[in-house]
């Protein structure tokens, strides 16, 4: 078995979808498990998700082999995304991970090479020569370790997966881009003797993982993934919906010349309830550029910098001076973590000298934020 034993993992990082649809004899069936992080979820903010899904391919029992999978291409919930960080876990470099790596060094091995970046784990099952019928051509050992790989040109987040099963001493690499309509397609490449994965599990961050090493206290460490942050999700509309498209089709080994014709196979849309919280909105005036000086009954403008840093949109915003100067002014909304700048119009008094000017910024009808200004009005 060489190193494209698990190519179909990735797919199911974010395929999640627990449906069924018929190609063939094939059937392909979809769960996933989702468990909001500390505070839950809003409908308006994407917090921490801890997430698992288990994606299962079976024919009738009567049939002797399993059609392996060549393309999967998948569209996971909009509400859900990677968010890669470098501080908790940095990028794996191909200079560090790639296929010259010694693929079959097995999992603690290859930690070591990027052991900051793992960010899941997973399992999988694969029918070694397609075969459907016998239990020992069941491969029930491989796992699987999720790595952060960055980001592409266009800022959209990178994965490698690393599989590996002891009983055949083989691994894997698989990379994959989560581009930014919600589609991930993954070319699965041939496996000895054009074998099928059945069934994977895959998890962000996934479950510990307890592998073999020999530099390790009693035999053995625990593999993780190390930031609980990385999948985060939003709940803004009570469903998350998803789907999945799958090329099914037999080919030569080594060569992955295809052999007959390809099946297309779709799942059924699956949704998975979830509940968001409402959030509230919060107003901060982060800058306030304009004179320090304005002439008595004198026209001016201030640019006000103001930030929501809140978890809802703050709409009907409105902008006022008062004091030394008087101004109002409004305008739209501002989502959660947004910030604007808007320009304030004013009218200086007929009173000269030293004073203040009160900025306010309202939203919601109830929140509201100040901030206080010197000026010379003269």
């Amino acid at each position: 078995m060489r190193k494209l034993i698990y190519p179909l993992v990735l797919a199911a990082a974010w395929l999640g979808m627990a449906a069924a649809a018929d190609a063939a004899n094939e059937s392909i069936g979809l769960s996933m498990e989702a468990t909001p992080g500390p505070g839950g979820l809003y409908r308006e903010v994407a917090r921490p998700i801890g997430a698992s899904l288990t994606v299962t391919v079976t024919v009738p029992s009567e049939s002797p082999k399993v059609t392996p999978i060549k393309v999967a291409n998948v569209t996971f919930p909009e509400d859900m995304d990677f968010f890669p960080n470098k501080e908790k876990t940095p990028p794996c470099p191909d200079s560090a991970l790639n296929s010259q790596s010694n693929l079959a060094a097995g999992i603690a091995a290859i930690v070591d090479l990027c052991p900051k970046s793992v960010i899941g784990t997973g399992s999988s099952v694969v029918k070694l020569a397609k075969n459907n019928k016998d239990s020992f051509a069941n491969l029930t050992d491989p796992r699987l370790v999720i790595f952060n790989a960055g980001r592409n040109g266009k800022g959209r987040p990178k994965i490698v997966i690393y599989g590996y099963s002891k009983s055949v001493n083989a691994g894997l690499l698989m990379h994959g881009t989560l581009a930014s309509d919600g589609q991930l397609r993954i070319e699965i490449g041939v496996m000895p003797f054009d074998s099928a994965v059945s069934e994977f599990t895959l998890g962000i961050p996934g479950e510990d993982l307890e592998v073999p090493d020999d530099s390790a206290p009693g035999g053995s460490r625990t593999v993780k993934g190390l930031d609980r942050a990385y999948l985060r999700g939003k709940c803004s509309t009570g469903t998350w919906l998803a789907t999945g498209k799958f090329v099914l089709g037999e080919r030569s080994d080594p060569s992955g010349v295809p052999v007959g014709e390809e099946t297309l196979l779709s799942s059924n849309p699956f949704e998975l309830p979830c509940e968001g919280k409402a959030g509230h909105a919060k107003l901060a005036i982060r800058a306030i550029k304009g004179p320090r000086k304005i002439k008595a009954r004198g026209k001016a403008g201030y640019v006000l910098t103001i930030s929501n840093p809140g978890t809802a949109t703050a709409t009907n915003l409105r902008l006022g001076a008062t004091g030394a100067v008087t101004g109002t002014g409004k305008t739209g909304s501002l989502g959660p973590g947004e910030s604007s700048k808007v320009r304030l119009p004013v009218v200086a008094g007929s009173r000269k000298g030293k004073g203040k000017i009160r900025f306010r910024v309202s939203a919601n009808g109830s929140v509201r934020k100040e901030s206080v200004r010197k000026i010379l009005v003269g």
